[in-house]
This record gives structure tokens, C-alpha cells and sequence, in this order.
């Protein structure tokens, strides 16, 4: 019965539940900082568990399926939260990474791209035989899009990729989908960062197998040391003003040109599919992607020094937390067969990323970062690549913004077609 009154009393009360969305995203941070949990976190960072309490209290039916808050969160705070994260990135630095590393980075996207499309293969059987329910399999290609995001760029791009792609308003398949997404997320994406980390104790003698040229982590380790030096400011409730209103401002302007753009884009496509990809919120997050880049090359850019992207992750998690209250662990417990489908996934990934280093006899570190950096984000690439070259986190956190830039378009044009494509001709 207390759940029930909780539940009612949210669907009721749209600002008590944005309020219990922050508290859970406050409270999670505050036992971060705590000595006692420190290792618990450490395992499992702080996004993790941003996604999974507001799941979990979901699972038992604490959050309505829909509130105008949900509507409210996707609507401004995703755009403003990318926004302010785009605008901190420094384009030219990305290029000083150098070519091979480039090339790792976009090699282990490529692979993230080919492992969608072989997981999707795999389980198109189960949808045939009757294990996995056939109406699921109309929005398939939705979900895969939106994981591939993730995969590609981190949690932004995931809810980035699933909001362009769906309504508001989620047809309770859709909402099925996306937590079997979720779930898969959660469970194959941290055991491989910790495979990942683990391979740190071997990686001399892995590097000896791959015949690495490791001087390229030493230039790369002159370079990005005195990256950051010089950039932190003290905030000031001006600046941090500035940066929330421009935000704000920016994202409300995308969202109407977002709709201006689809009415006159939808008119002259036919086809269901592509005009899903080309809805007016995936043309508000490719404004405000682009707009962000933009801003970044200008004086704009240094609201960073003042906590820009501070500001953005603070949004980001409020969104995160938004997407966990509309999920369900028990749909992975009903069709497991989405497990096998990340598994095979993550598994072409890491062949391919192990068959590009090996070719280009670049180091382990290379690898295992670009990897992360594709499937963690920013919030966990650097924590993999400080774990093989203490000295080198920077670089995780680069590669992760090289994500983060095409993870959205990836996900949005070239996995979402192919795969709707791949479920048409293989799923009759």
C-alpha cells in the first residue's frame, strides 16, 4: 500500500518527484565523498548508481510512467546539459592527440557500430521461436540505436539518441525496450570496465605480444601534462549565471528551430523510419551539438575555466536519474536473451579493437582508453586510462569528448537505419 500512495502522490505532485530526483542524485554524491563507501564506488562509479537507485525504486513502482516533470527534464535539461559540455571541448587539442590515436579511438567506435549489428543478428532467432515477444521487435531497432549511443559516447548520447527517436510520450513497448536497454547497459558495461582495469597488471607483457611502440605514450605524456594547467577559476554566482542562462536560452531557442525544421523536413519524407531519425528533437540535439562546438571556438569557451561542464554534468546526472525512474529490472529477468545480444556485441569490439592496436603495434593503453572512452564516457575513461598510465587520465577524458561529439550522430544515422534494415530483411 505504501507504494502505491508514494506512486499516486508523485503522479499528483510533479515538483515532489523532481525534488526526489535530485535528493537520489545529491544523496548518491554525498556517500561518494564518504571514506566509508569509497571502495564500493571505486568498483562502481557514481553514474552507475545515478541510473540504478531511481531503477530500483521503479522495479517496486515508487514513479509514475509519465509526469510532466520526465517531459520537463528531457525537454531543457538534456539540451542545456550537452550544451554546456560541448562548449569546454577543445577542438585542436582533440587533433594533437596524433593520428594513431585518433585512429584507435574512431577504430574502436567503428567496432562498437559492427557489434550492434552482429548482436542484433544473434538475437533475431529468438524473436522467430517465440522466447523474445514479437512486438518487442518493432522497436528494436529504437533501443539498439539508443544503447549504441551509450556505447559510443557515454549516457548523454544514450538519452540523446532515445529521446530523438521517441515521443514524449513512450508507448509502454517502447518503455519495455529502453529498460531491457538500460539493464544490458548496466550489465555488461561495468564488468567490461573492470576486465579493462584488470588487464593494467599484465599490460608489459601484452604490449610485448603486440610488438607496441610505446615511445608514443611518452610524447603524448609531455603533451597533456601541462594541458589543464592554468584553466581553474573561482566561480562566481555571475559567471554561473551566465552559463545557466545561456544554456537555457540556447536549448529553448533549438527546440523551436527543432520544430520549424522537422515540419518543413517531414514533409517531403515518406518513409516512418526516417522521419523518427529526423524528428524534431533529434534535429534539437543536433543544433544544440553543433551550436556547443561552435561556442567552443570563441571567448565563450572560457566558462569552462568557471565550471561549464561542472554545471552540465550536474544537468546530465538530474537526466540520468530520469531515465533510471522509467526503467524496469525485472525486463531483463522476463527476456535474457538481450544479455547475449550485449555480450556478442562487446565481444566483436574488443576483437576488433585488439586486431587494430595489434596492426598499428599500438600500446595496450591506447586500446583499453578508446574502448572505455567509446562505452563509459567521460565519467569513466579516465579512471581506465589512470589505471594503466597514472600520469595519462587526460587522455581518457579527450577520447571520451571524441565520443561524446559523434556518439549521437552514429547512433541516430547510421546504427538506427541499418538495424531497422537488418530486422526487416532478416526477421521475416
Amino acid at each position: 500500500m505504501l507504494v502505491q500512495d508514494v506512486r499516486i502522490f508523485f503522479e499528483n505532485d510533479p515538483v515532489a518527484l523532481f525534488i526526489a530526483l535530485v535528493a537520489i542524485v545529491a544523496g548518491i554524491y554525498a556517500l561518494s565523498e564518504l571514506k566509508h563507501f569509497r571502495r564500493i564506488f571505486d568498483i562502481l562509479p557514481t553514474v552507475f548508481w545515478v541510473y540504478f537507485v531511481p531503477m530500483l525504486l521503479a522495479t517496486f513502482g515508487f514513479f509514475p510512467e509519465s509526469s510532466p516533470t520526465f517531459t520537463f527534464i528531457r525537454d531543457y535539461f538534456l539540451p542545456t546539459s550537452l550544451f554546456l559540455l560541448f562548449i569546454s571541448v577543445s577542438i585542436p587539442e582533440l587533433f594533437k592527440l596524433g593520428r594513431r590515436t585518433l585512429l584507435v579511438m574512431f577504430a574502436a567506435m567503428a567496432a562498437i557500430v559492427l557489434g550492434s549489428f552482429c548482436g542484433v543478428l544473434v538475437v533475431i532467432p529468438f524473436f522467430k521461436s517465440g522466447a523474445l515477444p514479437a512486438e518487442h521487435f518493432e522497436s528494436l531497432w529504437k533501443g539498439v540505436a539508443a544503447l549504441s549511443g551509450s556505447w559510443s559516447g557515454g549516457s548523454a548520447n544514450m538519452a540523446a539518441v532515445w529521446e530523438s527517436l521517441t515521443g514524449p510520450e513512450k508507448t509502454p513497448v517502447e518503455r519495455e525496450i529502453f529498460a531491457a536497454m538500460i539493464a544490458v547497459d548496466v550489465c555488461i558495461a561495468y564488468p567490461w570496465m573492470a576486465l579493462l582495469v584488470a588487464l593494467a597488471a599484465h599490460q608489459k607483457r601484452i604490449n610485448g605480444w603486440l610488438r607496441a611502440d610505446t615511445t608514443r605514450i611518452d610524447e603524448v605524456n609531455q603533451r597533456m601534462q601541462t594541458l589543464t594547467a592554468g584553466q581553474a577559476r573561482h566561480a562566481s554566482t555571475a559567471k554561473f549565471l551566465y552559463m545557466l542562462a545561456l544554456g537555457l536560452v540556447t536549448a529553448y531557442i533549438c527546440l523551436q528551430l527543432g520544430a520549424v525544421l522537422n515540419a518543413k523536413i517531414a514533409a517531403g519524407i515518406q518513409d516512418p523510419v526516417w522521419k523518427s531519425i529526423f524528428g524534431a528533437y533529434a534535429i534539437t540535439i543536433v543544433l544544440v551539438t553543433v551550436a556547443g562546438l561552435g561556442f567552443s571556438m570563441t571567448p565563450v569557451a572560457k566558462l569552462e575555466g568557471y565550471g561549464a561542464s561542472k554545471l552540465g554534468y550536474v544537468l546530465l546526472y538530474i537526466v540520468l536519474a530520469r531515465i533510471g525512474a522509467q526503467g524496469n529490472l525485472n525486463v531483463i529477468r522476463e527476456f535474457p536473451a538481450y544479455l547475449l545480444m550485449g555480450v556478442v556485441w562487446m565481444l566483436v569490439h574488443g576483437l576488433i579493437i585488439l586486431v587494430v592496436i595489434k596492426l598499428l603495434r599500438a600500446p595496450l593503453f591506447f586500446g583499453v582508453t578508446a574502448s572505455q572512452a567509446n562505452v563509459g564516457g567521460p565519467v569513466s575513461a579516465p579512471v581506465v586510462a589512470a589505471a594503466h598510465q597514472p600520469s595519462l587520465a587526460v587522455v581518457g577524458l579527450l577520447m571520451a569528448v571524441v565520443g561524446n561529439v559523434f556518439g549521437t550522430f552514429t547512433g541516430l544515422f547510421i546504427v538506427a537505419p541499418v538495424v531497422h534494415w537488418l530486422t526487416r530483411t532478416f526477421g521475416g
